[in-house]
């Protein structure tokens, strides 16, 4: 097993024939080149920074970002009934309202990702709301990584010819249901999909 530094504070390892034990990742054929998955770095994985008090957001602890959108923040969640991770995207209403169709957009993907109900399409927990503070909270199932975070961390910008086939196979799963629900998915790319610690694709952002 090779280990090759990418970004600092990531890692990236490639694992070759000794190490088909874990060939359930994917299906890849017996002689393609080495496998290529994301390390997490343990400072990724923190809910909540020492220094902060742990904030409640109805059955939820939240954590530290994982990013931002045009929409709104996206930040790590601990189901505290369960103890599940979860993404949480936070939108906030008056924000919304400056952008066109803003609002409508949001409620149109709420409605769309509550009937959706496949292995590759993005899970929709929950939904709350603070009417208080005019927020929503889309409350998601969590994915320990972004195909494009994955490229651009990759010295020759490509995933091993198996390895990639495995990602197409899931994406192709994915539109196909998406399709036979009547919904065109108009930004397929790399940083909108996503992988779960169960190396899953997911398709995001409809």
């Amino acid at each position: 097993m090779e280990r090759e530094e990418a970004a600092e504070g990531t890692s990236f390892f490639q694992l070759g024939d000794d190490s088909r034990p874990l060939d359930n990742w994917l299906t890849e054929p017996e002689d393609d080149g080495p496998l290529v998955f994301h390390r997490v770095n343990s400072k990724e994985i923190i809910y909540q920074t020492r220094k902060k008090k742990a904030k409640m957001i109805g059955k939820y602890v939240m954590g530290d970002i994982l990013g931002e959108g045009s929409y709104g923040k996206v930040k790590e969640m601990l189901d505290s009934e369960t103890l599940c991770r979860r993404a949480v995207k936070i939108l906030k209403r008056k924000k919304l309202r400056k952008i066109p169709n803003g609002e409508q957009n949001v409620q149109m993907e709420i409605l769309l990702l509550k009937r959706l109900n496949h292995k590759n399409v993005i899970k929709l927990v929950d939904v709350l709301y603070n009417e208080e503070k005019q927020k929503m909270y889309m409350v998601m199932e969590y994915c320990v990584s972004v195909l494009q975070q994955m490229l651009e961390n990759l010295p020759e910008k490509k995933f091993p010819v198996g390895q990639a086939h495995g990602y197409f196979c899931q994406l192709l799963d994915g539109l196909e249901y998406l399709h036979s629900q009547g919904i065109i998915h108009k930004d397929i790319k790399p940083g909108n999909l996503l992988l779960t610690t169960c190396k899953t694709l997911k398709i995001s952002d409809l």
